[in-house]
C-alpha cells in the first residue's frame, strides 16, 4: 500500500540529520565549550542541543501509525507480512551493506573486530547488549530502538483497535508517554551494569518519543485534539524554540537528569506538535524551506546519511575518511551512493516481490470453487 505524499516530512528528516551531523561534529571537536557563557550561548542557538535523533523517533512513529492506520480503514485489517516486507526491504539493505563494507574494511587495514558489534547491530539487539560495542556501529542504537517498535507496534495498535478502536489506541499509546518517565527512573534505580549509561538508547527507555508520533497519527481529525491544535498553530513558533532550545538550556542547568526524566518526554510532545503543524502549513514560510527542494533531497538521502556519517566523523576512525573538511563530503557522497544503488535497487525488488505476491493471491482466490 503506497499512500500520498506528506507535505514537510522530507523536511524534517532534512533537520533531524543535519543536527545529527553538527552535533557530531560539536562533540569531535568539543565546540563550543559549554561551560562558558559564550560557548553555552552558541551550544543553544546553533541547535546543538536538540535531539535530531527523537526528532526521527517522533516521525518514524507517526508515519508508520498513519499508514497502518489507512490501511486498516480501508480493510478491516493489517496485514504484517505486507508491513515486515515494506520494513525489510526499507532498513536492511543500506544497512547490511555498511556492516559488511565495515568487515571488509577491518580485514583489510587489519583493524580489531568485535563481530559481536556487528551481530548486535545486524540482529537489532546492540542497544540492549553493546558487548564492547565499537566506534563504527555505535550509531546503530537507534535504528535498534526503530526496529523493536517495528516488531511490537503493529500487534499493540491492532490488538488496541480491535478492543476499543482508535480511543483505545489513542489510550494505549498515552499511558505508554505517561509511563516512560517512571521506565527511565526506574532504569537507573536498577543499578544492572549493562544499563550504565543508556537510559538514552533503549526502546522502553525511548518510548515516548515514538508512541508521541503514533498518538498524534492517532488523534489526527479527532474534535478535541483538532480543537486543541487550532490554540497551539496561533505559538506553533513555541515548539521549535522548546525542543531545539529551551530543552538544551534546561539540560545545561539541570544535567543529565532533565532529559532521563521528564526532558525526552517534553520534547516529543513538542516535536509532535510541530509535526502537526508543519504537514498542514507547507505554504508558510517555515513550509516553504521544509518542503524546498534542498531540503526535501537532504531528507530523501537522510537515512543512508544516519548510517554513514559515524564513519566519517568520528575520531577514532583510522583511515583518511574522517579528515574534515572532506568527511562531511564523504558523507554525501556515501548517502547518494547508497541511496541509488542500494535503496532505490531495494524498493523496485520489493515492489516486484509485492505484485507477484497479488498477482499469487489472485491466481489462487480464483481457482477456489
Amino acid at each position: 500500500m503506497q499512500s500520498r505524499r506528506i507535505p514537510s516530512l522530507d523536511g524534517l528528516r532534512a533537520l533531524a540529520i543535519l543536527m545529527v551531523i553538527a552535533l557530531h561534529i560539536s562533540q569531535r571537536y568539543s565546540l563550543p565549550n559549554v561551560h562558558t557563557k559564550t560557548g553555552a550561548l552558541l551550544y543553544l542557538l546553533l541547535g546543538l542541543s536538540g535531539d535530531g535523533v527523537g526528532i526521527f523517533f517522533v516521525l518514524s512513529g507517526f508515519l508508520i501509525t498513519a499508514l497502518l492506520l489507512e490501511e486498516y480503514d480501508k480493510t478491516g485489517r493489517i496485514a504484517f507480512s505486507d508491513f515486515y516486507l515494506r520494513r525489510t526491504f526499507r532498513i536492511l539493505p543500506p544497512l547490511y551493506a555498511y556492516l559488511a563494507f565495515v568487515i571488509i574494511l577491518c580485514i583489510v587495514i587489519r583493524y580489531p573486530l568485535n563481530i559481536n558489534t556487528v551481530l548486535g547491530s545486524a540482529l537489532f539487539y546492540r542497544n540492549y547488549f553493546p558487548a564492547d560495542g565499537q566506534w563504527f556501529t555505535e550509531h546503530t542504537w537507534s535504528l535498534c530502538v526503530e526496529e523493536q517498535f517495528y516488531l511490537a507496534w503493529p500487534v499493540a495498535l491492532v490488538w488496541a483497535l480491535n478492543r476499543g478502536g482508535k480511543a483505545a489506541a489513542a489510550r494505549l499509546a498515552a499511558l505508554l508517554i505517561a509511563f516512560a518517565p517512571f521506565l527511565r527512573i526506574a532504569t537507573k534505580m536498577s543499578h544492572l551494569h549493562i544499563f550504565d549509561h543508556r537510559l538514552g538508547y533503549l526502546l522502553h527507555t525511548r518510548i515516548d518519543s515514538l508512541m508521541c508520533g503514533c498518538l498524534l497519527a492517532i488523534l489526527i481529525n479527532n474534535p478535541k485534539f483538532e480543537a486543541l491544535y487550532i490554540r497551539f498553530a496561533r505559538f506553533w513558533w513555541l515548539a521549535p524554540l522548546q525542543f531545539m532550545v529551551v530543552s538544551g538550556a534546561l539540560t545545561l542547568i539541570f544535567g543529565v537528569n532533565y532529559r532521563n526524566t521528564i526532558g525526552f518526554t517534553i520534547d516529543s510532545v513538542f516535536v509532535a506538535l510541530f509535526i502537526a503543524w508543519a504537514t498542514r502549513n507547507e505554504y508558510s514560510r517555515v513550509g516553504r524551506i521544509l518542503n524546498s527542494k534542498v531540503m526535501r533531497h537532504i531528507g530523501m538521502l537522510s537515512y543512508s546519511a544516519y548510517i554513514w556519517q559515524t564513519f566519517f566523523l568520528h575520531a577514532a576512525n583510522p583511515t583518511w575518511a574522517n579528515s574534515m573538511p572532506w568527511g562531511i563530503l564523504f558523507i554525501w557522497i556515501a548517502a547518494v551512493l547508497s541511496f541509488n544503488l542500494i535503496e532505490r535497487p531495494a524498493l523496485i525488488l520489493r515492489k516486484l516481490i509485492e505484485k507477484k505476491m497479488r498477482k499469487s493471491f489472485h491466481i489462487t482466490s480464483g481457482a477456489l470453487p
